[in-house]
């Protein structure tokens, strides 16, 4: 058993072409007392043989391979395999900086009534030809009200308390949106979110993800909305922010240049621009 108290979970299915991605940026962490958990979805080309390799690179690596489970019974089964204090999420084709768990085990640490710690991150969207700093908000509160308009942190990069994910009862199972269900589920609890205002990793939203290959364009935009209405209703928020749900249906259909307006203006992300690469 490992004595490390974070374990870093990462699923993924057929990810052989982002092998230079989120596995070199974990290993090559500043804080090393973690173990590496990735949990092989059932893939088909040749990520199970690579994964094999890398344990025998890495001690810290421990591969599972349950099957083709899906995204959030893989997260599930992966964390159930250890008893660790925090988890780490990271997704197999994003990235994570050096100092991002250092940062976030400490914040955890010094924070015992916050359940999961955020950050800010690079978002390098495939899909609209747009990167971006994303800056989602520092305070609790801030970061709840947000969830009435849209998701307010990168799922990839964020480390949360084992026991307020069992207190959860673990990712629900639905076909979308499974952190957000979960954050909600952690305020619900009573536990504080919260975010570190540095940038610690990247983010990619590409036509080959998860979410992009399961829902069309117009029916993520829906799913997202419903889950935004039961962040109001189930967080106690004011009513009145039943117009950003709403507006959720009108976006989907705006072109691009008016999205970045919406989602700075009217929805207030906070966001800073960054040449394209």
């Amino acid at each position: 058993m490992n004595s490390s108290n974070l374990s870093v979970v990462t699923t993924v299915y057929n990810g052989e072409i982002y092998f230079n991605r989120a596995v070199p940026s974990i290993l090559q962490q500043t804080y090393t007392n973690f173990e590496f958990i990735i949990a092989d979805d059932g893939s088909t080309d040749c990520t199970a043989q690579q994964l094999r390799e890398l344990t025998q690179n890495d001690q810290r690596v421990r591969v599972l391979s349950p099957g083709r489970l899906g995204r959030s019974q893989a997260l599930n089964y992966a964390i159930e395999q250890t008893q660790a204090d925090y988890i780490a999420i990271q997704d197999f084709d994003d990235i994570s900086y050096p100092e991002r768990l250092r940062l976030q085990v400490e914040f955890l640490e010094a924070h015992p009534d916050v359940g999961l710690v955020a950050c800010h991150y690079v978002l390098v969207d495939d899909n609209r030809q747009e990167q971006y700093i994303r800056m989602p908000a520092t305070e609790h509160q801030q970061l709840v009200r947000t969830m009435a308009k849209c998701v307010p942190f990168a799922h990839t990069l964020v480390t949360y308390r084992r026991k307020a994910w069992m207190q959860a009862g673990g990712y629900p199972d639905v076909d979308s949106m499974v952190d957000l269900h979960l954050w909600i589920a952690f305020v619900r609890l009573g536990w504080r979110l919260a975010t570190i205002p540095q940038v610690l990793g990247e983010h990619w939203v590409h036509p080959n993800s998860f979410w992009h290959q399961q829902f069309n364009y117009i029916k993520q935009q829906q799913k997202l909305a419903q889950i935004q209405w039961q962040a109001i209703q189930d967080l106690s928020l004011p009513l009145w922010m039943g117009v950003y749900p709403l507006g959720r249906y009108l976006y989907s259909y705006m072109p691009k240049t008016l999205k970045r307006y919406v989602r700075r203006t009217l929805a207030q992300s906070k966001e800073e621009d960054m040449a394209k690469r």
